[in-house]
């Protein structure tokens, strides 16, 4: 019913945008969609979304599992442990994004994967009280402030405006159809293979590959690229 809504209120409010003269014909226009993937922070973009899609659907599919029949914790405990994600989810998709834009989108989306590593890890070895556990919970799951940026805003800062839709497309659908789809299934099929700890260990790896392939992006905050700008210009200028 939602999605109904939505598609009746674009129907009805949403005007299609005319492009403005100057720019309608360019050979931007007649290069193929696929030329956005040249771009080395779309390609990246695409990458990182495939990663940490896979590491949330994993987290969502077999961490009640881990808690309630590995570590033992009452299926009470284990909803308000996994409900500690919803409430980091929705502080870190503004904080992080807010900080982003103050100290750069490259920075954010190296360290945030990180410092992700403590969720898995906790859920495994922290041995301590549930309250304590569920800060490694809310911290670690911090990196879902990074999704904004990875799956809309680095892409459209990234490439010319009339490719900025194709680059969303890429990047968000990349990580719906082969993170979403696939990673389960590799989760489950470890899970099968040995214990239910090996998908934890998966979203352990998909943390720390995730924040190798940041450090291959290239910076694109309006504000931090404004002022390197700056300081070559006046270093020029001297």
């Amino acid at each position: 019913i939602p999605g109904l809504v939505s598609a009746l209120m674009i129907w009805l409010l949403i005007r299609e945008p005319e492009a403005p003269a100057h720019i309608v014909d360019d050979a931007v226009d007649k290069e193929s969609p696929w030329a956005v993937l040249r771009e080395r922070n779309v390609l990246l973009c695409c990458l990182l979304s495939v990663i940490l899609v896979s590491y949330l659907v994993i987290c969502w599919v077999f961490m009640p599992l881990y808690l309630t029949e590995v570590r033992g914790y009452p299926p009470e405990t284990m909803q308000w442990l996994m409900g500690t994600l919803g409430i980091s989810a929705t502080i870190g998709s503004f904080a992080i994004s807010g900080l982003s834009d103050r100290i750069g989108r490259r920075p954010v989306m190296i360290a945030m994967p990180l410092i992700g590593v403590i969720l898995p890890l906790g859920a495994m070895f922290f041995a301590g009280s549930p309250w304590l556990l569920a800060i490694f919970f809310f911290f670690g799951w911090g990196l879902n402030g990074i999704f904004p940026l990875f799956m809309a805003t680095v892409p459209s800062e990234s490439v010319d405006p009339r490719r900025v839709a194709t680059a969303l497309g890429l990047s968000m659908g990349s990580g719906e159809v082969l993170g979403g789809v696939l990673a389960p299934w590799i989760g489950g099929r470890s899970a099968d293979a040995t214990s239910l700890a090996a998908p934890l260990w998966i979203m352990l790896g998909l943390t720390i590959v995730a924040g190798i392939v940041a450090m291959g992006l290239r910076e694109t905050a309006p504000r931090i690229v404004a002022a390197r700008r700056g300081a070559e210009l006046r270093e020029a200028a001297t």
